[in-house]
């Protein structure tokens, strides 16, 4: 039985592992060769990589990341895609139909879907590095070092995961693949103010920890697991409960509206409300928030009311 929903799975998704694997290699094909360019219009001996790869820190710079940015993406739109178009294409209810147990269906997605994200992130970094190996003239330098390259793999590989479990879950619990996208770049694009906030508080002796590069890297990777971690589990626990009858609904647990009202608001309210300059723009976040947030939960109820009213008046 084990073999056979492992086989389903892996036939299912293989093509899309494989695209995301070519895009992936295409797209560090390409930004090796615009760096290459660049490179060969410098003069006299420079060096590729800097000396602060020696440094147990994240490695990253325009001509040579030790982790491209790139593959946060992969991670992203993998998770995305493989929850998903189960969905969408109702190989969920086939699935279930044949009677194979969801908490083994769904074990056997995820792991299959990690073990892909790891062997894209590896292939992609080997053509990375070995595209640079071999066509670096001899006048430029490229001196690896363990410390940067470690720290910058463990706080990348940490974030790959986060973004993967991230969009899984969204994918998990939103029916709908429009809504799932807009939600999902709305929330992406919002991290950026919550690292604000905690480099704003570190800076200021907020939290008081007065942490190094290093140690800023390596909690934020550990933050990321954890996460994942929670994610993983809790989406565990639906799956099992995931009813088709509401395929097509932008949540599909019903259960799920007034919590996640909730802490969106309370999430909008407060970043926001941390980056904001004074308090008005506090409170217009959240009545905006409010209001956007319950149009966008309870639209259906809205647009059935506001249909009703305008045909009674029409009427």
């Amino acid at each position: 039985m084990q073999n056979q929903v492992t086989k389903l799975i892996w036939r299912r998704h293989r093509r899309t592992f494989v695209l995301a694997g070519l895009l992936s290699m295409l797209v560090a094909v390409a930004n090796d060769l615009i760096t290459l360019h660049g490179l060969n219009r410098t003069q006299g001996h420079y060096e590729l990589v800097k000396a602060s790869i020696n440094h147990w820190e994240v490695y990253n710079t325009s001509n040579f990341p030790a982790y491209s940015f790139w593959l946060l993406i992969v991670a992203w739109l993998l998770g995305l895609v493989l929850m998903n178009q189960d969905l969408t294409d109702n190989f969920n209810q086939f699935l279930f139909s044949s009677g194979f147990s969801r908490q083994r269906v769904y074990w056997t997605k995820l792991w299959q879907g990690l073990l892909a994200m790891l062997v894209i992130v590896s292939l992609t970094l080997a053509v990375q590095y070995g595209i640079f190996w071999v066509s670096l003239p001899a006048r430029i330098g490229f001196h690896l070092a363990w410390p940067g390259l470690i720290t910058s793999w463990g706080y990348g590989l940490a974030g790959s995961l986060g973004m993967f479990a991230m969009c899984w879950f969204a994918a998990l619990i939103v029916g709908q693949t429009g809504a799932l996208v807009v939600t999902l770049i709305g929330f992406t694009l919002s991290l950026s103010g919550v690292a604000a906030i905690f480099e704003q508080l570190d800076s200021n002796g907020g939290l008081g920890w007065n942490l190094s590069g290093a140690q800023v890297a390596w909690l934020s990777a550990g933050s990321w697991v954890v996460a994942a971690l929670i994610l993983f589990i809790w989406g565990a626990y639906l799956y099992q409960h995931l009813s088709l009858e509401h395929n097509g609904e932008y949540l599909l647990f019903p259960g799920l509206r007034v919590p996640v009202y909730i802490v969106f608001v309370v999430y909008v309210t407060g970043v926001n409300g941390f980056n904001g300059t004074d308090t008005y723009s506090t409170i217009i976040s959240f009545l905006v928030s409010a209001a956007f947030g319950y149009f966008w939960l309870w639209r259906p109820g809205i647009m059935a009311k506001w249909h009703r009213w305008r045909s009674q008046r029409e009427g």
